[in-house]
């Protein structure tokens, strides 16, 4: 019995151990990536990996400002830095690990806290990162880039409706009976023509309903905009311009998310902003 209670405790310590050591990954969006400087710890004895699997990029080059106190390595071919493109067309690198080394001395200028920078060059853009070497226990041992695209809407409380005010019903005055009239003859009027309104050449239902579902869309978008939660330029924005065009045009819904690529999701929560 004590044996077996024994094997029981080593086997919950060595779980616990095992749930404190995992490291939590970073995430960036595409369009954060592009826009703004981020700095990026590499922790000595651990380092650090740069995955762009989930953005469909292939990494061509990479280069090392200061490459006295780091070096890195790739899960793919990457393009030599003097050829043309027959030479890089096997390269499918799409993660980078950086690891701190024991600092080199190069004739290059260097900061005063070890740090530099990284630039990543793939198929469709550029990416820089700050690099800085860091000590003791990592908060994150890997950077994930993700697509705008992929990047959650905010969930929206449902408004909360006007309580209705019930009003009382209103005694009915007392009836006075009047002396009844006597008959009058009555002249009926004839019937005059009735003008029928017929809609302009080319004007539709349907044309109406797209035209309120693009006008709709427009303003979730600037609501979405206003929130920060589409940035203005990025990828996402730009497909939904699209959608609200090919709406304009006369596209149905599924036609306009097909043609544009938008994610389907996104496209119905503007929609719905854009329609309260």
């Amino acid at each position: 019995m004590l044996k077996k209670t024994t094997i029981i405790a080593a086997f919950l310590i060595l779980t616990s151990a095992a749930k404190a050591t995992a490291i939590p990954a970073r995430t960036v969006y595409e369009n954060d990536a592009n826009s703004s400087a981020i700095e990026l710890k590499v922790w000595k004895g651990y380092g650090l990996t740069i995955n762009l699997m989930s953005t469909g990029e292939t990494i061509k080059q990479v280069w090392i400002g200061d490459p006295s106190r780091f070096a890195f390595t790739s899960n793919g071919g990457l393009c030599p830095s003097s050829g043309g493109d027959s030479e890089c067309a096997g390269g499918k690198a799409t993660v980078i690990f950086l690891r701190q080394i024991d600092p080199i001395d190069f004739p290059v200028s260097t900061s005063g806290d070890g740090s530099t920078q990284i630039t990543l060059l793939t198929s469709q853009k550029q990416y820089q990162f700050k690099i800085v070497p860091a000590t003791g226990n990592p908060a994150y041992t890997s950077l994930v880039v993700k697509s705008d695209s992929d990047r959650p809407l905010p969930i929206t409380r449902p408004r909360t409706p006007l309580p209705l005010t019930v009003e009382k019903p209103q005694s009915a005055p007392p009836v006075v009976h009047q002396p009844s009239p006597p008959p009058q003859t009555i002249k009926v009027p004839l019937p005059q023509p009735v003008a029928v309104l017929r809609p302009n050449p080319g004007t539709t239902l349907d044309g109406a309903i797209q035209r309120n579902d693009a006008n709709a869309l427009a303003f979730g978008l600037a609501e979405a905009g206003r929130k920060g939660q589409v940035k203005p330029g990025s990828t996402t924005w730009n497909k939904v311009q699209d959608a609200i065009k090919l709406l304009r045009r006369g596209k149905t819904r599924d036609e306009a998310i097909s043609l544009s690529q938008v994610d389907k999701t996104t496209f119905n929560q503007l929609l719905e902003w854009g329609q309260l």
